[in-house]
């Protein structure tokens, strides 16, 4: 499969130096996961977002020890968003209604109390902090995403790197490129290897591979301390290192944020792939 580039240095000018230039697409992070103290086994957050809106419930226990639901049905971004973070904030509400042994629910007999406030400040895709209000009490919690199951990566994909270049030795080498192809990827305990295979605009066959230490955090993950190079032919024209956070792996493929450097440039953007029909 040939990849589309903005730009790609001949590889018969690899000699002279070669930078692989990039370029980010900007969309938001996707929070919904099941959310909880990890020193506080016992309660949580559901959240649930469709486009900019979360659906946000609390499982938690009244003064009485009972147990409580809360639900913020229409949390909603704030504006304006504070420095360095997201924020999202909306009513939050009590229920009652038909008991669960009813034979047929009638949703008519729901009846929604109002009871305060909720706030969800995200600092990354994977921390934030709820506060929310009950009448007079205001809780506030540091959150982060609840490891229930790892993902799994291995398979192959169409895919690859969609980053921007910039600082780059030669300025021209600034920019954005699509550097994409087959893309393979080996999943193991605690390491991921991912190798794309493409061919340059010179015809040249070429492959850039990417091994990083897998965290996982909730429904997505991340990918430490990685180190990538390429290579075509016998000869290594890239040498670098990366991050790959909020990877968010699905049936048909998964995506995550690149950032990295190599000799040449400083690299920010996209990394996935969708999942290939041939070996899957």
């Amino acid at each position: 499969m040939t990849p589309i580039f903005r730009r790609f240095v001949a590889f018969a000018l690899v000699a002279l130096g070669f930078a692989m230039p990039a370029g980010a697409t900007t969309t938001s992070v996707d929070y919904t996961d099941q959310w909880w103290v990890a020193t506080e086994s016992g309660w949580g957050v559901n959240i649930t977002q469709q486009q900019e809106i979360l659906f946000v419930t609390l499982f938690v226990y009244g003064p009485d020890r009972s147990p409580r639901w809360y639900v913020g049905p229409a949390t909603a971004p704030v504006t304006p968003q504070p420095a360095g973070a997201t924020a999202f904030s909306g009513l939050l509400y009590s229920t009652t209604g038909p008991a669960f042994s009813t034979p047929f629910f009638d949703p008519a007999t729901v009846v929604p109390t109002a009871e305060g406030a909720i706030t969800l400040t995200f600092s990354s895709p994977t921390q934030g902090v709820l506060s929310y209000t009950v009448g007079t009490t205001t809780v506030t919690k540091t959150i982060t995403r609840q490891p229930i199951r790892n993902v799994s990566l291995t398979g192959r994909y169409q895919g690859g790197m969609v980053v921007t270049a910039s600082n780059c030795t030669n300025a021209g080498d600034n920019g954005a490129t699509y550097a994409m192809g087959t893309l393979t990827v080996a999943h193991g305990v605690s390491q991921v290897t991912m190798t794309t295979a493409f061919v340059t605009p010179a015809g040249l066959s070429a492959t850039c591979t990417y091994v990083g230490a897998f965290v996982g955090q909730g429904r997505l993950a991340s990918l430490t301390g990685g180190t990538w190079s390429c290579v075509s032919g016998t000869t290594t024209f890239i040498n670098g290192t990366f991050t790959l956070t909020g990877i968010d792996a699905q049936a048909n493929g998964f995506h995550g944020t690149f950032a990295g450097a190599d000799q040449f440039c400083t690299y920010n953007g996209r990394f996935g792939g969708t999942r290939d029909v041939v070996g899957n």
